[in-house]
Formats: structure tokens, C-alpha cells, sequence
């Protein structure tokens, strides 16, 4: 197996918007996973909704190891793998197809392992809410990890409510008839954006049963209306989708305060066009500031990197903010520090600081 993987450089942004009083969004950037919460309820309930959600998922260990597995499940899985690789050998003049129709097996499997685990993380979260607030405030929440299972790597998005993720397709891989899901079929420069996630709401029903259309959704006076979300005792089950993942790859998370704000158009030029994650996430809150800003708006973007290229920007950020004093402490050995200040200087000073303390 490979021991070189995919990592991600992100960027993000948050803002109360031009009409609310607080943020009831929270946000999540731990490792390689990354998530949004749009909470909801007021009085600060749904603020705090959102960031037990976004705490209580991105604290579980489940995302420290690659594909959620422990040492054992990793071994497992190992013999598992060698166990079915053998039995293809044994049944390769059966055919091409059988043998590879064997050798996906394991990973289907452990890759549905980590979908539960995933789900019970996420109904933890579900619960301290409902602890906490005693159902007087929920949370919606969308998110994306970057992880490998053996030498796979993949993404794996969730989403509960309306809050979104979407994907940077390239036209090769680009497939028209998921167009129906949004308006986001908008070619930009050889790319395509694609909402990768669907809404749980009441006009994305009225959509997905062709009572309106996507455009009328966008206006229709319900739009706003959820049918999942975390904390309320309601129905709250996740949606999932387990991408493959190659270098290139730009996921965005967001808030409907972002995506009701912004035309597909305009979000897919920006997130095609501006290249570092944090730049991209500033433009698209700004912009979506100047549409109108009528929610909370929060923003993450997630580049897929090798790990070669993230050590090189590493090495490069520590030389763009390298400075003489950070190059003087490197060489400590090397000085010999003395403490100059006199007893009198020492004394005078603390004099001086008690005069204008007692103001005299």
C-alpha cells in the first residue's frame, strides 16, 4: 500500500451579516475534516446549538485515524484484503470481472463501518444539544473528510438541514442529469460546480416531486423551512456521499446565509479562479455581505493537497515570516543575555507605575 496521501489546505470565513444581531453559525477545522452549523432558535440558543454540533464532531477521535480505524481495525481489514486477494488468484480464470468485483469488497465494507461511526458521532451531537437546550434550539450541519482507507483516498460529506456542500467538478467527470438536484449546472473554464449535498427542506421536496422548479425555489416564501436538523427531537438522520479523491479537488461548505445569497454562477467563478482556500472564502462572504447579507454567513473551502505540498508551504510560510529576532533566538547558544537595568532604574520604575495607578 501506498504511504503518501492526500491532505487539505482550507480557508474560512464567518460573519454576523447585515441584519442580526449575533452569529448562530459555528464552524470546524480539525485535521482534514471540516464543518458548518447554522443554528437556529434565538436568544443565543442557536448559537450555542451550532457550536456544540461543530465541537462535539470535530473533537471525536474517529478523525485523528486514517478512515476512523483503530490499530486493530487496520489489521483487520489488512488480513481481510490479503484473505480476498487470495481467493481472486484462486478464481482468476472465472474472469476479470469477478476478480474485481473481490477485490472491492473489503473496502465496501469497512468504507460502511465508518458511515456508522460516523452517523453515531453525529447523533451524539444530536443528543448534548437536546441536553443542553431542552429542545429549545437546533442546528443544521453539513461537512466534508478528507481520509484514506489502505491506499484509497476519499472524501466522506454529510449534511442535516440546509446548510450545503458543494464540489468543483471537472468537466470529464461532469454527468448532466445531476443538474436536476440544483442550479448547479454552470460551466466555468473546464469546471463545473456541483452541490453535492441536498437540502432536507420543505421547497426541495416540492422540487424533488416537480411541484416547483429549482428557480421558483429560490423565491418561494418557505425556502427557509427545514424538515432535519440536531436538537429539536425531531427526525434528524444524515444524508452521506463517499467521493473518491484526487489531488485538485475544492470542496466548499457553507450556510444558506452564503448560498441564498449567491447565484451558482458566481460562487463556481470565484471558487475556479482564486486560488489559495482562504482568499476564496473571503471574496464569497464579501460578496455575500454586499447581495444583502440577510443571514449569518459562514464559508469554508478545502483544497485536496499531497503531503509533499503541504511540508513545501510549510517550509515556505516559515520563511515569508521569518524575522531577525526569530533568527537571533534559533542562535541562543550562541549569546550571552544579561539583565542591564539597575536596582535604582527597577525601582524608579515601579515608582512610577504606582504614581499613575493612584493618579498623582
Amino acid at each position: 500500500m501506498s504511504t503518501s496521501h492526500l491532505t487539505t489546505l482550507a480557508g474560512s470565513a464567518t460573519d454576523v451579516g447585515a441584519h442580526r444581531d449575533n452569529n448562530e453559525d459555528s464552524f470546524a477545522i480539525a485535521g482534514t475534516l471540516h464543518v458548518v452549523a447554522d443554528g437556529m432558535g434565538g436568544h443565543e440558543a442557536g448559537e450555542v446549538a451550532s457550536r456544540l454540533c461543530a465541537r462535539t464532531i470535530s473533537y471525536a477521535p474517529l478523525f485523528t485515524r486514517p478512515g476512523g480505524m483503530s490499530d486493530e481495525e487496520l489489521a483487520a481489514y489488512a488480513l481481510e484484503l490479503e484473505a480476498e486477494g487470495e481467493a481472486a488468484d484462486e478464481a482468476e480464470a472465472r474472469g476479470l470481472l469477478r476478480r474485481r468485483r473481490q477485490g472491492t469488497t473489503a473496502l465496501n465494507r469497512q468504507i460502511m463501518r465508518t458511515l456508522e461511526k460516523l452517523r453515531e458521532i453525529i447523533g451524539e451531537a444530536d443528543e448534548k444539544i437536546k441536553d443542553v437546550l431542552n429542545q429549545r434550539a437546533g442546528t443544521t450541519v453539513t461537512g466534508a473528510w478528507l481520509t484514506n482507507i489502505g491506499d484509497q483516498d476519499m472524501w466522506f460529506i454529510f449534511n442535516v438541514g440546509d446548510s450545503r456542500t458543494y464540489r468543483l467538478v471537472r468537466n470529464d467527470e461532469y454527468e448532466p442529469e445531476d443538474a436536476n438536484l440544483s442550479l448547479s449546472g454552470a460551466s466555468v473554464e473546464g469546471l463545473h460546480l456541483e452541490q453535492v449535498t441536498v437540502d432536507h427542506s420543505e421547497v426541495q421536496y416540492l422540487v424533488d416531486t416537480g411541484q416547483i422548479t429549482a428557480l421558483e425555489a429560490l423565491t418561494h416564501p418557505r425556502r427557509n423551512v427545514i424538515t432535519r436538523a440536531l436538537g429539536t427531537g425531531n427526525y434528524w438522520e444524515p444524508d452521506f456521499w463517499v467521493i473518491p479523491a484526487r489531488e485538485g479537488d475544492r470542496l466548499m461548505m457553507c450556510s444558506d446565509g452564503l448560498s441564498g445569497e449567491l447565484s451558482h454562477q458566481y460562487m463556481a467563478r470565484v471558487l475556479a479562479t482564486v486560488q489559495h482556500p482562504q482568499d476564496a472564502a473571503d471574496v464569497l462572504q464579501m460578496a455575500a455581505l454586499r447581495a444583502g447579507g440577510r443571514d449569518n454567513i459562514t464559508v469554508v473551502v478545502a483544497d485536496a493537497i499531497t503531503e509533499e505540498t503541504a511540508q513545501k508551504n510549510a517550509e515556505l510560510l516559515k520563511e515569508l515570516t521569518q524575522t531577525q529576532q526569530n533568527r537571533l533566538v534559533d542562535r541562543s547558544e550562541d549569546f550571552e543575555a544579561k539583565h542591564t537595568a539597575t536596582v535604582e532604574q527597577e525601582s524608579f520604575n515601579d515608582e512610577r507605575r504606582l504614581m499613575r495607578e493612584h493618579g498623582e
